[in-house]
């Protein structure tokens, strides 16, 4: 699963995804919202943010998010602060 590290945007885009379900089923009492939106919804909506932004095929954007990036921009910060820290100590 692809990993997106601004949480600003995804607390938006859920905000954003609950108003559009809240519309199209309103009248719906039984439902799960929380997992239709991050279930169903939000993967949708970043699949095709993937294909809009990097100019790609539908199918091409699903594999690219489905493969996700081997490590966030947030993990290999963490790391490289732990690997200075840890070094220094030698």
């Amino acid at each position: 699963m692809t990993y997106v590290a601004d949480e600003e945007l995804i607390d938006g885009l859920y905000n954003f995804l609950d108003e559009v379900l809240s519309r199209a089923v309103g009248t719906f009492e039984r439902i799960d919202r929380v997992r239709i939106i991050l279930d169903v919804l939000m993967p949708e909506a970043l699949i095709k943010a993937v294909q809009t932004v990097e100019r790609i095929s539908l199918p091409e954007a699903e594999n690219l998010f489905m493969d996700g990036p081997a490590y966030s921009e947030c993990e290999r910060e963490e790391f490289d602060i732990l690997y200075l820290f840890y070094n220094s100590w030698k």
